[in-house]
């Protein structure tokens, strides 16, 4: 058990050597792309443009295909990922991540590969790039999930276009809003299923999240809610909110991290790390960060 613990940077630089879609235009997007052509979907399938931020995790040179233990971020700047911490603190206290990877459609498709159906759409080949750093949150505690966070920097920027773009930070406005009793979107890959998906997300009280799974919920920073389909998403998956403004709906921001889930018979409950807590963490370890006012 690592426990409770002082502030740790990790060196990994030289560790272990739908579906159609009408491509947006993104011209002049910064973060947090939005489109409300793609909430009418009847299907929860996601293309390649939709929820970009999306970054899947590498703990050893290449793909390690195992389920138990894939893990996703969110892109959240062109050299910063955020990720639960538990994906990278082991109990013997190292970190076994090696890169990650960028614009992942298919999870089993190799990176570096133009992937295309058999009616000729095609999807731009997924980027990786190994990480460099990763600063554990200093309270994190590996027992309980407590401020499961860590903070990625990449070795080189990522690439950005339609299908590699970061999410917008919390806008400040919306920093002492309650979280529960709230509609947000949860995206990413699955753990049995090769595609993305997206899930809408109810979320609930924590009293009445602690009475359906009394270990879901381990701190006043997390907040939970049941999906509205039953799949379940990896470790990491971001969960997302829609900002308006003037009756508009302006873009994507983060809301939190995937960072526990239990099966309630059809129903999948989530717990989210809300990352409207950790923004001074998050800074202090992070470059040419997005807030869209």
């Amino acid at each position: 058990m690592l426990g409770q613990f002082a502030a740790l940077t990790l060196l990994l630089g030289f560790i272990g050597s739908r579906v159609h879609v009408a491509w947006a235009n993104l011209a002049g997007t910064e973060c947090g792309y939005f489109s409300e052509e793609h909430l009418l979907e009847k299907d929860s399938f996601i293309g390649p443009t939709e929820h970009p931020w999306v970054a899947r995790i590498v703990f050893t040179k290449g793909i390690k295909i195992d389920n138990a233990d894939d893990c996703l971020g969110v892109l959240i700047s062109k050299r910063i990922v955020l990720a639960p911490a538990h994906c990278f603190v082991q109990f013997n206290g190292e970190a076994q991540a090696f890169s990650v990877h960028l614009g992942v459609y298919n999870k089993s498709a190799a990176v570096g590969t133009l992937i295309c159906e058999q009616d000729g759409f095609c999807v731009r080949p997924a980027q990786e790039i190994r990480l460099t750093e990763v600063a554990i949150h200093p309270e994190y505690d590996s027992r309980t999930l407590k401020n499961s966070l860590a903070v990625l920097t990449l070795e080189q920027d990522a690439k950005l276009y339609k299908s590699v773009m970061p999410i917008c930070m919390p806008p400040p406005h919306l920093a002492n809003e309650t979280l529960v009793a709230q509609t947000f979107l949860v995206a990413g890959l699955r753990k049995w299923q090769d595609l993305r998906q997206m899930s809408w997300v109810n979320t609930l009280s924590r009293s009445f999240c602690q009475s359906k799974f009394g270990t879901l919920l381990t701190s006043s920073t997390t907040v939970c809610g049941y999906q509205t389909n039953s799949d379940v998403f990896i470790i990491g998956a971001p969960l997302v909110g829609m900002q308006a403004k003037e009756q508009v709906t302006q873009n994507f921001y983060l809301v939190g991290l995937l960072i526990d889930w239990r099966k309630d018979t059809d129903r999948t409950m989530s717990s989210f790390l809300a990352i409207r807590n950790y923004l001074d963490f998050i800074y202090e370890n992070s470059d040419s960060l997005i807030v869209r006012y």
